[in-house]
């Protein structure tokens, strides 16, 4: 599938009042029209398993045939088609599936843009309406807005793009602090949540993943395939409101990916999906290391107060500035933990 629902769908629904396009109690009419047939094929099987049984789905690829056909309660209509012949497509609602995250607003008024390669529940939330509990207490309407205007009542995000997770210390508590950051940070905002060490443990820390994992990205970005962000889309797994890939079973490959493949992959996670915020869990068999915690807007240094620790930590911050990245140090918070907490399922502090 080109979707991964990190949670059920089902589970929205009881937890948000969905605003029908029908008061009549007929069945609502969705429809969606792309020219990219897998994507709008699995997309539709997604619904079909997710909506109520009072939505009827149509699938069109042909819009002279769509024009031709019962005008739909919600359109989706892929940006491919031409201006003149999407505003001649009768339909109650027209939403516009686009490949940006900040696509500008359609010429076409009546249509809401959409971006394509995000997770299937933000989709919905979008189309269908929802009305979702702000933590305040006030009711924030999605209807009739862009997809990437959709977001939590909250205030903005203080770092967005790359966040590093690096220390030189073993063993203090690295994957849970950057999974609590990630939790925290998800309620302002999109976030994904790479591990990128040779040993990460996924399964006890994601014990229901999905099938493919970050070798498999790697794979399909060395393919050069064109449509990076349904790939994307169809790998993540979600966990306490964040999405993930699974880290890479094999340290050996990991070893064997090239410092400038990690950065083209982290600026197309950037530029083509919905994510303001990339978590990376860094460990120390990465290529290119400090070149991708140049890219951070922040890193987060773990430390604890004993000897050998401390030695270590110097030692990294020689290394940094001697090889010519001692900018990144100007961006480092260091976090002090202490190993008793290591155990904890909460892991050290975060703030």
């Amino acid at each position: 599938m080109y979707f991964y629902s990190g949670c059920t769908i089902a589970a929205i629904f009881k937890s948000m009042q969905i605003k029908k396009t029908e008061e009549n109690g007929r069945a609502v009419h969705l429809v969606i029209c792309d020219v990219q047939s897998a994507y709008a094929e699995n997309l539709l099987k997604i619904l079909m398993e997710k909506l109520p049984d009072d939505y009827e789905l149509r699938l069109f690829s042909d819009i002279d045939r769509l024009k031709a056909a019962r005008p739909a309660d919600i359109l989706l209509i892929g940006e491919e088609y031409e201006e003149r012949k999407r505003r001649e497509v009768p339909a109650g609602r027209k939403f516009l599936m686009t490949g940006s995250r900040d696509s500008p607003d359609s010429p076409v008024c009546e249509e809401t843009p959409v971006f394509r390669y995000q997770p299937a529940e933000k989709i919905l939330e979008t189309v269908l309406g929802v009305r979702t509990e702000s933590r305040e207490g006030e009711v924030e309407e999605h209807a009739g807005r862009t997809g990437h205007e959709v977001r939590k009542k909250s205030v903005q995000t203080a770092v967005k793009g790359l966040i590093g997770i690096y220390s030189p210390i073993r063993r203090i508590g690295r994957t849970r602090f950057a999974l609590r950051l990630g939790r925290q940070l998800a309620e302002k905002a999109d976030v994904l949540y790479l591990n990128m060490e040779g040993y990460a443990g996924g399964s006890y820390y994601f014990p229901n993943p999905p099938e493919m994992d970050l070798g498999d990205l790697i794979y399909c970005m060395r393919q050069e395939e064109s449509s990076p962000g349904i790939k994307i889309s169809a790998m993540t797994g979600q966990i306490d409101g964040v999405d993930y890939i699974m880290p890479m079973k094999h340290e050996q490959d990991l070893r064997q990916v090239k410092g400038e493949e990690w950065i083209s992959l982290l600026d197309m996670i950037l530029e083509k999906c919905i994510y303001e915020v990339v978590i990376l869990d860094l460990g120390d068999c990465i290529d290119g290391l400090y070149d991708i915690l140049r890219k951070c807007a922040r890193v987060y240094t773990l430390y604890i107060e004993d000897g050998a620790a401390e030695a270590k930590m110097e030692q990294y911050e020689q290394n940094l500035r001697a090889a010519g990245y001692g900018d990144i140090l100007s961006r480092t918070v260091k976090k002090k933990v202490r190993r008793t907490r290591i155990s904890d399922e909460k892991g050290p502090d975060v703030l």
